[in-house]
């Protein structure tokens, strides 16, 4: 008898410090040609759901994965992101590490297990170069290209139901190649606007993979500042019985520091 594909009930999250401000916090960004390196660094937080699809093995059903923000603390084991971005005139790069580790339960809806268990480490590394493609007194325009690395390492355990308990783990790695545009754009006083687009795996690592981003910032000081905004990221990633179709999506805030 096949099982039934299982569903987790239980909201989750998984928080980050990713350094998003670090990317557009700062018109010094436009520096002219040739001139000093300019660099910023930045921990930032991201309380996010995740939803989807993931499967471990052929063994065993796939697990549709549905992890709101509405219990924020509950689900996460561990979560540390940082983003470092240097510039010399239109030319630039940035850099990020993700790193989260989460776990989830609920019920089945079939009878086959009582209950399913999964647990998530998650580790995402960006290289991008950039461009300043347009700039004015009060916006400006990059355009990116890079890599992002992803490691997944995926366990579910089925509690017993009508068929005994049963497990499966499966680590899968790949690399996709990202291309987008962000900008920022001065708002009033010491307000501004940033956000970015990015598209990548074209089947190279997974099959597609998204990422959109737009906040409010403020600049507390010429070396300080801060933004607050919403985050969407998805991935579809297939690789024999190892299946990562997922999003997360939530708000996001955090603090640059310029130098």
């Amino acid at each position: 008898m096949t099982p039934e594909p299982k569903q987790l009930m239980r909201p989750s999250l998984y928080v980050g410090a990713l350094v998003l401000p670090l990317l557009m916090s700062t018109s010094a960004l436009a520096q002219s040609a040739g001139g000093d390196w300019s660099y910023k660094i930045a921990p930032y937080f991201w309380g996010t759901g995740l939803s989807g699809t993931i499967a471990t093995s052929p063994a065993l059903p796939p697990a549709d994965v549905d992890a709101s923000f509405g219990d924020i603390w509950d689900n996460l084991d561990f979560a540390a992101m940082v983003v470092g971005h240097a510039n010399n005139g239109r030319f630039g790069f940035t850099g990020d590490l993700q790193y989260f580790k989460l776990g989830n339960s609920g019920p089945t809806p079939g009878p086959a297990f009582s209950s399913v268990d999964v647990a998530i480490t998650n580790k995402i590394y960006s290289l991008n170069a950039e461009y300043l493609l347009k700039t004015s007194s009060t916006s400006e325009v990059w355009g990116s290209i890079g890599a992002r690395y992803w490691s997944v390492d995926a366990g579910l355990n089925f509690s017993a139901g009508t068929s005994p308990a049963a497990s499966a783990r499966s680590k899968n790695t790949w690399v996709d190649p990202m291309i987008g545009v962000r900008g920022r754009t001065e708002l009033s006083g010491d307000l501004y606007l940033v956000g970015w687009a990015y598209a990548g795996g074209f089947g190279v690592g997974s099959d597609s993979s998204f990422d959109l981003f737009g906040a409010l910032g403020y600049q507390f000081t010429p070396t300080t500042s801060g933004i607050i905004g919403y985050r969407w990221l998805s991935v579809d990633r297939e690789d024999g019985s190892f299946q990562y179709d997922v999003e997360m999506e939530g708000l996001m805030a955090g603090v640059s520091f310029n130098f």
